[in-house]
């Protein structure tokens, strides 16, 4: 191995080089198709110390087995010498995993094309991280078909698009290759798809938005909010709807052409499969489709290169900011509802703030709505652990059965979705406690912030106080269609009164003398059930498998700890033990003093728990994948999600460097706790902060109906 000594370099002082950084740039080669992919990877500037920590973490990365190499350093040193002693290896990782790689000194006689080096301030972490997200290559538009989606008198024209892009962008070898289901709104039409295909071609003269969808997991369809489609073409824009790979209509990561294949993987490799497609790959799909449209196009002018507009609902914002920290030059502007995803907070942590919301949403239905409701869960939950249904088992993350008690489910035509109502899934339903607002007479000595919306610059300084402005809002300045905001309401919102129905009903079904139906759970009950229960995993199982992962990340120390099932941990440890039904570990029988005394239970809200409860709500669909479940939990070495050096660094009003940055949060989202948004918020530069003045309003308000237009007004004009 050769070494930096100075002895195979030469001295050379570039022109634009007078402060002697050290300048490192690699390139792409590839014997078979050069001219495709001599393409430049990446070039930066870093001073000498960054220099040799980066190389020394290069030598651990060095893999002599590779036959043919990918990547060339070329090293210039500074005008006054420097000793080096560290080898000149990989910058990246191997051949065999990346296919990005550097040779050894001793090589760079073969093949080595000149690239000028691009000075990039940063240190040693941000440079490699610079590394990691160049060389992606656009997509491949496989299909594209137009459609009609008629609301009333009017419709929209959509286009359906099909791409297709690589598993794996980082490996040039990699020929595994995913589809994505694409829906491109961009006008209104009451001609027949045909027509307005032929009438009005996708036009690259209209900016485009890319509207991101909640999840992890979920559709992105394009009918869901019609009133931001209309908002969006009154504004001249079209909007794109990427359903996010593996998920909606964009082939489930285990489909019939993928699902041979992965279900007869070890657990290891389903997990190392399922860490794939969390949002940093999700942002590599999303810039991969937008290079794929620029050279669709035929985009000629640096002037005329696409920039998405990205409109992040939920987790969508978690993808924003992703993208955001990685690739901001493709980035026009960034709007985030209810979606600030908790930079540099842990797992843990997160955790932490969500519960104390999902208690304060029990304290609500059961002290001020349905006190009667405590003991009727206790005799739900006692029935379900002792008198339900007695079931083989189903496969634990041990590969073992063990039996259980429970109904079994069934899908909307009579069939087996293999999931089950026990006493684990009926104590979930507070999921939907989300969309219920607190009662406000807790916090009286807000009533005054009630009436006002607050605005947060971010990206100060590091030590310098938060800038709030309050302002009043005005008849004025907000839609007519927004309403006062209220005391506390008299009456229990929808999603309690719901779940107050449901429980009503399985107590009347419990208490019945019915000879046919003897002290059991009917099935019109059942199907109550199941349209109550919202996490709906059998229909989208990554949610489960990587609701936890989204918080993990080698962006700082903390973040990369394993999630560990944080939820479940912070559950267990609440001082209440309204929880403690969680800690039953296996499948096997839970005893029966949990009917004995007067146990206070409450229900858990957005939060993903172990073996039994995710075997149970998400039956067959995730059976074969609870073992990689419990890998992810444990996993450590996740890549970095977002760069706070980048993000610190957005300045709006320099058009080289910064993106427009704003985003609503919610007082009492249950799902994005607001002071991790506000946190977040002074985390990236330039990034205005609104808070919702009004209580009733949560965690969804972009996608409801007389509210979507307004929330669209505080994002795209501020306040």
């Amino acid at each position: 191995m050769a070494t930096l000594d100075g002895e195979g370099l030469g001295l050379h002082k570039p022109q634009d080089m007078m402060m002697s950084p050290w300048a490192v740039s690699v390139q792409r080669y590839n014997d078979e198709s050069r001219e495709d992919d001599d393409l430049p990877l990446t070039a930066f500037d870093i001073d000498y110390q960054n220099l040799s920590l980066l190389l020394r973490e290069a030598a651990t990365l060095y893999h002599p087995q590779c036959a043919k190499p990918k990547l060339y350093p070329t090293i210039v040193q500074p005008y006054i010498p420097v000793p080096v002693t560290t080898p000149v290896v990989p910058v990246l990782r191997s051949v065999a995993e990346y296919d990005t790689w550097a040779v050894p000194l001793r090589r760079r006689k073969h093949n080595i094309l000149p690239l000028s080096a691009v000075s990039m301030a940063g240190g040693h972490q941000k440079s490699t991280e610079a590394l990691l997200w160049t060389g992606i290559r656009p997509a491949v538009l496989v299909g594209i078909e137009p459609r009609l989606h008629v609301l009333g008198k009017d419709g929209f024209t959509v286009r359906t698009l099909e791409f297709a892009v690589p598993l794996d962008h980082d490996t040039c070898r990699q020929k595994e290759e995913l589809k994505l289901h694409a829906e491109l709104v961009d006008s209104y039409s009451t001609t027949t798809p045909a027509d307005a295909l032929s009438s009005s071609p996708i036009s690259r003269q209209k900016p485009f938005i890319l509207y991101l969808c909640g999840g992890p997991g979920d559709g992105n369809p394009s009918d869901r909010v019609p009133e931001l489609n209309k908002f969006c073409i009154q504004r001249g824009y079209q909007v794109l709807y990427v359903h996010y790979r593996g998920t909606g209509q964009s082939p489930l990561f285990f489909d019939s052409t993928a699902e041979a294949k992965v279900l007869d993987m070890s657990d290891q490799d389903k997990a190392n499969y399922l860490a794939k497609f969390r949002q940093d790959n999700i942002v590599r799909d999303l810039e991969a489709i937008r290079l794929c449209l620029n050279k669709h196009l035929s985009l000629t002018t640096k002037e005329q290169e696409i920039k998405w507009t990205l409109i992040g609902q939920s987790f969508g914002g978690w993808v924003a900011t992703t993208y955001l920290s990685f690739l901001p030059s493709s980035l026009e502007a960034v709007y985030i509802s209810a979606g600030m995803p908790p930079l540099g907070r842990t797992a843990r942590e997160v955790y932490e703030k969500t519960y104390a919301h999902i208690v304060k949403r029990n304290e609500d239905y059961f002290n001020e709505y349905f006190p009667e409701d405590q003991e009727h869960v206790r005799t739900i939950v006692g029935h379900l652990v002792d008198k339900a249904p007695l079931q083989k088992g189903v496969a634990g993350m041990d590969g073992g059965q063990q039996p259980f008690r429970g109904y079994e489910l069934y899908g909307d035509k009579g069939e087996r979705s293999g999931c089950y109502l026990t006493y684990q899934t009926f104590m979930t339903l507070g999921r939907t406690f989300g969309s219920a607002p607190v009662v406000s007479s807790r916090d009286d000595d807000e009533e005054e912030e009630k009436q006002s919306l607050s605005l947060q610059a971010g990206g100060s300084s590091v030590g310098a106080p938060l800038s709030t402005i309050t302002i009043k809002p005005s008849k004025s300045s907000l839609a007519s269609s927004v309403p006062e905001a209220t005391s506390t309401p008299k009456t229990p919102a929808a999603a309690y009164k719901r779940l107050h129905n449901l429980i009503t009903h399985l107590v009347a079904d419990l208490n019945s003398s019915s000879s046919s139906q003897q002290g059991t759970i009917s099935p019109a009950t059942l199907s109550l059930y199941t349209s109550l229960e919202s996490f709906a995993l059998h229909r989208r199982p990554l949610y489960a498998l990587l609701h936890e992962a989204i918080y993990c990340s080698s962006t700082c120390p903390q973040t990369s700890q394993p999630s560990n099932w944080a939820a479940t941990d912070v559950a267990l440890s609440h001082p209440s033990g309204a929880f403690d039904w969680l800690s039953s570990s296996s499948c096997s029988l839970a005893p029966q003093s949990t009917t004995a005394g007067k146990k206070v239970y409450y229900f858990t809200g957005e939060t993903l728990h172990p073996t039994p409860t995710l075997s149970h709500l998400g039956g067959s669909a995730l059976g074969p994948f609870l073992g990689a479940a419990e890998l992810l939990a444990k996993k450590s070495d996740w890549a970095s999600l977002y760069s706070l050096a980048s993000l610190q660094e957005n300045n709006m009003n320099t058009r080289e460097k910064g993106v427009r940055v704003r985003a609503v949060a919610y007082r009492e989202d249950m799902y994005v706790d607001l002071e991790l948004s506000k946190q977040a918020a002074d985390k990236i530069g330039g990034c205005e902060l609104l808070v919702c003045p009004f209580r009733e309003w949560g965690h969804g308000s972009l996608k409801e109906v007389g509210k979507t237009g307004v929330v669209l007004g505080w994002l795209f004009d501020g306040v």
